[in-house]
């Protein structure tokens, strides 16, 4: 039987990891600022791990009942915030990705504001663990832009587009966490680091294969998070058409 003092440990080796987030964003802000972005790439690549498993590990070491002083929820949102949002909207800015001047600013602003709308949100996620809305993964956005290099004004049709999504009724998959095809979830999202991984380390040469097993995982994900949406609202239709038949009856029986 784990003792106590065993599982306070634990709970806390979780907390610990968690922390290395910190560590990996202030390299990654390190490394932006010495230009080297395949460097900056890595460690937000690290960070991207930490964060997909130390959910996982906090939920079976039950920090909450053996660690209660420290909120994981929150540091895990500080960390989010840095490597997925505001680390990534800083390098599209000195890459040029966001156009020049006032504008660049204006997009870099509107990046980090409305993220904030995301992290802050308590209804972030449905009851099955999809997010509801654009849920803030600028890293993403930021490492398409930069392997595509789209024209500056297409790349801010695009952070507007997105920041709008932010309050959209449309759903994005965790693939930790929701329950459907969650096996097919996880191996596409390890198939799009790894292959992420090779377009950053051969950048700017194509790796073709590399780009086509990023796209079609990447896809898999997207698209699989629609079909929900889709679902969802039909079911709502289907709800809302069920609720009015009998109180059309009971006006026909007046």
């Amino acid at each position: 039987m784990t003792s106590h003092r065993t599982r306070v440990i634990a709970a806390w080796s979780v907390h610990a990891f968690t922390l290395t987030g910190v560590i990996w964003a202030t390299l990654a802000m390190l490394a932006l600022f010495a230009d080297q972005p395949k460097l900056m790439w890595l460690y937000l690549g690290i960070a991207l791990i930490v964060d997909g498993v130390d959910g996982t590990l906090a939920r079976r070491a039950n920090v909450k009942t053996y660690a209660p002083n420290f909120d994981g929820v929150i540091l895990d949102c500080v960390v989010d915030y840095l490597t997925w949002t505001f680390i990534p909207a800083l390098f599209m800015y000195r890459e040029g990705l966001l156009g020049e001047g006032a504008i660049a600013v204006v997009l870099l602003a509107l990046i980090n504001v409305t993220s904030m709308f995301c992290y802050a949100n308590t209804k972030m996620k449905t009851d099955d663990y999809y997010f509801m809305g654009f849920p803030a993964t600028w890293n993403i956005v930021a490492l398409a832009l930069w392997l595509a290099q789209p024209h500056p004004l297409v790349n801010a049709i695009l952070v507007v587009f997105f920041s709008v999504l932010t309050w959209a009724p449309i759903t994005f998959v965790h693939p930790f966490r929701v329950a459907k095809f969650m096996a097919v979830n996880v191996i596409a999202t390890l198939a799009w680091v790894v292959s992420s991984g090779v377009l950053v380390a051969y950048y700017p040469q194509k790796v073709h294969w590399a780009f086509i097993v990023w796209a079609v995982s990447g896809l898999w994900i997207l698209v699989l998070g629609l079909v929900r949406t889709v679902a969802t609202k039909r079911a709502q239709r289907v709800s809302a058409s069920a609720d009015v038949a009998p109180e059309a009856a009971a006006d026909t029986d007046r």
